[in-house]
């Protein structure tokens, strides 16, 4: 039962931290993402007037799908916790 323990709690550490480090990356990627649709939504005149809807929807798009693998990782770490 102890050297169980004694084996568990570095594991338990090491997968804390390396959660707490995805999800400050998942943070910093939300961030980029909520002010690029911020920008969209501010300039949606501009942008439907030059065209310019799908350019802005695909960087969402990328920033999005860069998002969820993080999150989708981070998930992964929280499981074994």
């Amino acid at each position: 039962g102890f050297g169980l323990l004694l084996v568990f709690i570095p594991l338990q550490l090491y997968l804390a931290r390396r959660f707490a480090s995805l999800r400050s990356k998942v943070a910093a990627i939300t961030d980029s993402r909520i002010n690029l649709v911020s920008q969209a939504v501010q300039g949606v005149r501009v942008m439907k007037y030059h065209g310019w809807e799908g350019k802005f929807a695909e960087r969402i798009e990328k920033i999005r799908a860069l998002e969820m693998g993080k999150i989708i990782a981070a998930s992964r770490l929280k499981s074994f916790n």
